[in-house]
């Protein structure tokens, strides 16, 4: 059975997902970047541990070229999006 605490929590992401005026605990301004900055930091533990720069404009590193790899899967056939 879902926690009172869990379903408003759910309900405030929708609204904010449909562009609700009232802002959200998680808020996505916030959240985004954070969430972007920790996959970066598993990026750099996957490139060697080295320090990256990061173009968010154009969602590239520019200073370690082989590190772009670990930035997007590639799918199996049958599984691409």
């Amino acid at each position: 059975m879902r926690s009172i605490v869990g379903l408003i929590d759910l309900q405030e992401w929708i609204a904010e997902c449909k562009g609700s005026k009232k802002r959200a605990v998680s808020n996505f301004e916030y959240a985004g970047p954070l969430t972007e900055e920790v996959l970066l930091g598993n990026v750099a533990l996957r490139a060697g541990n080295k320090k990256l720069f990061w173009d968010s404009d154009n969602l590239k590193i520019t200073n370690l070229p082989e590190a772009n790899q670990f930035l997007k899967d590639e799918y199996r056939i049958g599984w691409e999006l």
